[in-house]
């Protein structure tokens, strides 16, 4: 297809994705990077000059920025993507960042129990949002998590997966939903993908054309953990440790202001969740 749509937006090509190879003291990730496309008008962004292949001690911090109290952070990957209509009649329908980061806990237990990283993944989540702070108006802009899904991937062996959604109500461009899908990789390691719609969902075939690209890289993703970590992975599960929560609490908003949220409704399937009256749209990222 040389032009897209409305219902059938064209976005990156696909084919073209390059391979993304790390060594991480041992253990093996690989993923794919499809290319960035063009830069989405409005956003002054320059792709970061960041190698297909690397050596890293994951061990060390000389090269991870501090991002908060309880981690450090080592950008892998970030693209920037937008998708096309008509010509001059609808040229851009949306778009996403994708990015990749290695993530390493300083304050916190042994990620690779199922218990603990998710205590940890709370703790980030909070880091960026606190329910029942600030003026009424602000609390409404973000919320988060709208659902919480487990799964694994067919190319990472035992890891288990974790992915949820921050909804913001501020994009110009449509409702702006931020997807992270992540995993502990170590007892103080984890791999974040994240992945940021800016697409008017309801109205356009961009959400699913988001979910494709997204679902293209998640398949694409390879890790081969060192043997000592297999074999802690191997003890936990015998010990029951990696069992982690299928359902989480979902933050729900009945008392939202209806002058700012009049066009929504909620629903009691976290899958949906809030969503436009009269519209549903499955939000999950993978479906096993």
């Amino acid at each position: 297809m040389l032009l897209g749509t409305v219902k059938n937006p064209k976005g990156p090509n696909l084919s073209k994705s390059k391979l993304v190879s790390y060594n991480l003291s041992g253990t093996r990730l690989n993923f794919v990077k499809p290319p960035t496309n063009t830069s989405i008008p409005g956003i002054n962004y320059t792709p970061p000059d960041l190698p297909l292949e690397l050596d890293l001690n994951i061990y060390s911090l000389e090269k991870f920025k501090k991002l908060s109290d309880i981690d450090w952070g080592f950008l892998l990957a970030k693209e920037l993507y937008k998708y096309n209509g008509i010509p001059l009649w609808s040229p851009h329908i949306g778009g996403m960042e994708f990015s990749a980061e290695l993530r390493r806990a300083i304050k916190s237990p042994n990620l690779l129990e199922a218990a603990h990283y998710e205590n940890f993944v709370d703790r980030d989540i909070k880091s960026y949002y606190e329910p029942g702070t600030g003026l009424p108006f602000d609390e409404w802009l973000y919320l988060f998590p709208l659902f919480w899904q487990t799964f694994r991937l067919p190319k990472t062996g035992d890891i288990q997966w974790v992915a949820y959604i921050v909804q913001n109500f501020c994009s110009d461009n449509g409702d702006q939903f931020n997807y992270y899908v992540r995993s502990a990789i170590s007892s103080e390691h984890e791999i974040l993908f994240s992945f940021n719609a800016d697409a008017d969902e309801y109205d356009s075939g961009a959400f699913a054309l988001f979910k494709k690209i997204v679902r293209f890289i998640l398949n694409n993703i390879e890790i081969t953990l060192v043997d000592s970590i297999e074999k802690e992975i191997k003890e936990l599960e015998i010990a029951g440790l990696r069992n982690f929560s299928t359902e989480k609490p979902i933050c729900r908003y009945d008392d939202a202001p209806k002058n700012k949220f009049g066009d929504y409704e909620l629903l009691e399937d976290p899958c949906f969740y809030f969503t436009k009256i009269g519209k549903t749209i499955d939000r999950r990222l993978w479906v096993d």
